[in-house]
């Protein structure tokens, strides 16, 4: 009657070694499955408000407070 063993003591240890290198290539699977799908995923730019950046050129002195109070209130319209 034969019946397999996984580790058998007289296999020289190899059905250790295949179940070793059967779990890193389902760990480099997955690993790599991982990586693709972040990889896919658009990145989130941040974009200034528009308020913001009219705030910055006030700031900077590239218009006037007319100019911005006017920015200002289209876009609260």
């Amino acid at each position: 009657m034969y019946y397999y063993r996984m580790m058998d003591v007289n296999d020289g240890g190899y059905g250790l070694i295949m179940m070793l290198l059967w779990a890193l290539f389902i760990a480099v699977i997955i690993f790599l499955v991982v990586r693709l799908i972040k990889s896919t995923r658009p990145e989130v730019v941040h974009r200034p408000k528009p308020l913001d950046i009219a705030k910055a050129r006030y700031a900077k002195g590239e218009i006037d407070k007319k100019e911005f109070e006017q920015i200002k209130k289209d876009i609260n319209d």
